[in-house]
């Protein structure tokens, strides 16, 4: 990354005064959705206790083809340090956003704040355990499906694809498909350990001190995003800055071993791995080879069972928040033809 816009970054995301600065309209979330397609908030209630005090609001927007109710439904979870709004950004005004793309292809496409982050609930970290984000994920499958849609596949984004992972080993014939980006195929350790590092407390980073969260919620620091995330060669320095001055919170499970690879044996739906091929926490070192589509799935490939159908796209030029980069339109179509081939083709 030039260090001109590295110092950039730094500076005005350390300045909690320009915590509101954004970019224009097109460039941030983009101009309305084209015809075909309907896109509006949505809101649920989650019980995650036996009583009223349990249950907590999770807010997104849903987008949908007009006309017809859509067969399949794409629930979008996205990774640590964001909201929602990671999958219905346009990285570029020319094309679509995720969401956009999944609903144009005939599909619901449901982005959320997962619990913690965005418009939803920020409830106490004490009140979060191992699988509170599964137990999530399993309650919007059931929403989707009171709704009409017979399918649902679970779309990630990093920690998004890992609890995507978990739902679908230990609730076997909860969801139909997973599509698994910035995840899925063995990551660099070291890489992780070095991010990691630059993790601080949500009350301790200046543009999130505000909102008031006990220190179990954390977030990277400033200028870590534009250090980790991205390839600068496909990226908009005006995204990159979007994307620094818009951290979000999480609360991550305690336990060090979740996400074992180990439970990936247990995955009995088709699996599509996204990676792009400068992704820094995944590509080189002790992660994947992420040289071409085919180094990619036999990287992966140890990892899943047969009933997987494991597939796989390595993105040129493309940084680990896939979404954020201008080459979407090398993978966005390819994904909604991954879902009508292996999960509303399959009966």
């Amino acid at each position: 990354m030039p260090l001109r816009l590295r110092a950039r970054l730094t500076t005005v995301a350390s300045a909690a005064a320009l915590a509101l600065t954004t970019l224009p309209a097109a460039a941030a979330e983009g101009p309305r959705a084209p015809a075909p397609v309907r896109c509006a908030p949505f809101s649920a209630q989650i019980p995650l206790g036996p009583d009223a005090h349990g249950t907590q609001r999770i807010a997104g927007t849903l987008c949908e083809p007009l006309g017809r109710r859509a067969r399949t439904a794409q629930l979008l979870l996205h990774g640590g340090t964001y909201d929602h709004t990671y999958w219905t950004i346009r990285s570029d005004a020319r094309s679509p956003s995720y969401a956009e793309a999944a609903a144009r292809a005939g599909h619901a496409a449901l982005a959320v704040d997962r619990l913690g982050t965005g418009r939803s609930s920020a409830p106490h970290s004490s009140r979060f355990t191992d699988d509170t984000h599964e137990k999530v994920v399993l309650h919007l499958t059931r929403v989707l499906r009171e709704r009409g849609h017979r399918k649902v596949v679970l779309t990630g984004n990093s920690f998004g694809a890992t609890v995507a992972r978990m739902v679908a080993a230990r609730y076997p014939g909860a969801v139909q498909g997973l599509i698994l980006t910035g995840e899925g195929a063995p990551p660099d350790e070291g890489a992780f350990e070095q991010m990691g590092a630059l993790y601080r407390t949500a009350s301790g980073h200046p543009l999130l001190a505000r909102r008031g969260l006990d220190d179990g919620y954390v977030a990277l620091a400033p200028g870590g995003k534009a250090a980790w995330f991205y390839d600068h060669s496909t990226a908009d320095p005006r995204v990159v800055l979007h994307d620094e001055l818009h951290p979000e919170p999480d609360v991550y499970p305690a336990d060090p071993g979740y996400g074992d690879v180990a439970l990936n044996r247990r995955i009995t739906v088709p699996v599509l791995v996204v990676v792009g091929q400068n992704d820094r926490l995944i590509c080189g070192g002790s992660g994947s080879d992420c040289s071409s589509s085919a180094a990619l799935r036999a990287s992966a490939a140890p990892l899943y069972g047969p009933k997987a159908r494991l597939e796989a796209i390595a993105v040129p030029r493309t940084g680990h928040v896939l979404n954020l980069h201008r080459t979407t339109s090398q993978w966005y179509d390819r994904a909604q033809e991954w879902v009508e081939r292996r999960v509303d083709g399959a009966g």
